[in-house]
């Protein structure tokens, strides 16, 4: 299941915290490396096996808007195998397609 949702009067930060609330866990901010405080955006995941409130893998993409508030798109994964297979999917697809190199990117 996917939803996808215009929220006019969230934050990435406000959404981060109910995400947080519920054991969520940031994968990356968006500008790349910058603190909580200072996101415009974030990829999370929410959920571990057996756990409430959130037992199945959620992934969660959340991007300020210029005009205030966010947009956020979530894709819930019925299994933790359905997810484990979308990683492993990224994981190859990264590898074999791009080469990771020492040049480091500053904001």
């Amino acid at each position: 299941m996917t939803i996808a949702a215009k929220l006019n009067e969230e934050t990435p930060q406000s959404i981060w915290d109910e995400q947080e609330g519920l054991g969520g866990r940031i994968l990356l901010t968006i500008p790349f490396g910058v603190d909580i405080e200072n996101m415009q955006g974030f990829v999370s995941t929410v959920g571990k096996d057996g756990h409430d409130p959130a037992p199945f893998p959620v992934l969660t993409f959340c991007i300020a808007k210029p005009t205030g508030g966010a947009i956020v798109s979530t894709i819930v994964f019925p299994t933790s195998d359905l997810f484990l297979e979308f990683v492993d999917k990224m994981h190859y697809d990264a590898y074999a397609s791009f080469k990771r190199n020492a040049m480091l990117i500053e904001n």
